[in-house]
């Protein structure tokens, strides 16, 4: 796997269109039957055929499966000329164990669009690398809702931009730091990305508009990762900052500033616009954000853009 930064020119993968074959996978934690059962329906409503892995069930531990059940789901998924795309079931933690060993290689050639967020937040660092466009997104197994449904089919069923990604009615979209900034979508789970430094996989932020998001953190732990992603260099170059949801846990010191003034406070010194309240993440609605084409974010109009196609045309 290369170390190199991110392709000039974003791999696509073709767009979804009805009986597309959906290879569904638990790449990381463990998936319960009912959650697969979601999958199947949410696949069907789309208009996709699923395809469940053969170890979507498996269970070691916090784990979907040892590393071996896991990787082979994968490399499966990947190798099988039938298949149109792969989408995670859920997240939870192991997708880093098997990046070494999954050679993702051969979609530079033929591209499958991956979807999935959180600790799959490893597998859009690896095709990021590679050039290749990936999608945070829902998880399969979700219980998602329209507005979220929407999204899939806005960014991976049409070959065009998909222009202002649309807020929900209730959204709460705040300005941290104004202006204007276009540039390669990257990013995901915090966490993840921290746990990426110092290792082949890590972001690479570079003339990038960077989205991030997690759950159940303290602040402090926010504070603590986003600095060592800026310590290690993962953010030099970066063009400004989508923050979605956080879920703050813990009750707040009186002495300790609220979750979005530490992020007002770890982003002005980067001098590059920012917005918080963004519909991606653990909570509520969310986009599908594909990683590694062009966006454009006004952080006082409130407004994250795409502004190339992230699929190409069926043949």
């Amino acid at each position: 796997m290369s170390s190199g930064a991110t392709a000039p020119h974003p791999i696509l993968p073709t767009a979804l269109r009805a009986g597309s074959r959906i290879a569904l996978i638990s790449p990381a934690g463990p998936s319960k039957p009912e959650r697969l059962e979601r999958a199947i329906a949410r696949c069907l409503e789309l208009g996709l055929e699923p395809v469940p892995g053969a170890n979507a069930l498996a269970r070691h531990g916090y784990l979907a499966g040892d590393d071996d059940v896991r990787l082979a789901d994968f490399a499966s998924a990947i190798a099988d000329p039938g298949i149109d795309a792969i989408w995670a079931l859920r997240g939870g933690y192991g997708t880093m164990r098997i990046l070494s060993r999954l050679d993702l290689s051969s979609l530079r050639e033929r591209p499958k669009a991956f979807i999935g967020f959180s600790d799959n937040t490893a597998i859009h660092l690896a095709l990021s690398r590679l050039g290749v466009v990936s999608f945070h997104g829902a998880h399969a197994g979700a219980d998602f809702d329209k507005f979220t449904t929407n999204c899939l089919r806005t960014v991976l069923f049409r070959a065009a931009s998909a222009g202002p990604l649309p807020l929900p009615t209730d959204a709460r979209v705040r300005c941290l730091c104004g202006g204007i900034a276009e540039g390669r979508l990257a990013g995901g789970n915090l966490s993840m990305l921290a746990a990426a430094c110092g290792t082949p996989f890590a972001l690479d932020a570079r003339d990038g508009i960077v989205f991030i998001e997690d759950v159940n953190e303290p602040a402090y732990r926010i504070d603590r990762a986003f600095t060592q992603l800026r310590l290690a260099g993962c953010l030099d170059g970066v063009r400004g900052f989508a923050f979605g949801s956080f879920s703050w846990e813990g009750e707040r010191p009186p002495d300790e500033p609220a979750g979005e003034e530490i992020l007002r406070e770890l982003v002005a010194p980067l001098g590059v616009p920012a917005l918080a309240g963004l519909p991606f993440g653990h909570d509520g609605e969310q986009w599908c954000i594909p990683v590694g084409v062009r966006g454009r974010l006004d952080a006082v109009g409130g407004t994250l853009s795409i502004l190339d196609p992230a699929v190409t045309a069926n043949s």
